[in-house]
């Protein structure tokens, strides 16, 4: 599949729009970012469907730092096949004047277009290193 501009900007926003909903802990405006039966799955847990994911996200937002920054870095759009991917880079930073790396994860998105426009198909989730 070749995207076309508009499709890229759509995918990388949406992208980015996952990890602003994670810093504001917005679990319902995340989960609507996927797609209905979308699957979430990394260290933290898996959830299927957006009312898991919303719950998911909500458990594990609860355990982290307030005012964590979740940070989209080096998304880079993989469209060779029928539904486009993007692998990127998570980083969680602590806010403050003092600011500091807090994790880390590499995350693939498979991304499908659904009548509400492009939706996270599935998000994997990999503690880096």
């Amino acid at each position: 599949m070749t995207l076309s501009a508009e499709d890229s900007i759509e995918i990388l926003q949406l992208v980015a729009r996952a990890d602003a909903c994670a810093t504001v802990r917005d679990a319902d405006g995340y989960a609507a970012l996927f797609a209905e039966d979308a699957l979430m799955d990394g260290a933290m847990g898996r959830a299927v469907g957006r009312a898991a994911l919303s719950r998911t996200v909500a458990a594990v937002w609860a355990g982290e730092p307030d005012g964590t920054l979740h940070l989209t870095l080096n998304a880079v759009i993989d469209d060779s096949q029928t539904e486009p991917s993007v692998e990127s880079v998570m980083l969680m930073v602590s806010s403050g004047s003092a600011s500091a790396v807090i994790g880390s994860a590499r995350v693939t998105h498979t991304l499908r277009k659904t009548r509400e426009g492009w939706r996270i198909s599935e998000r994997r989730i990999a503690v880096a290193p």
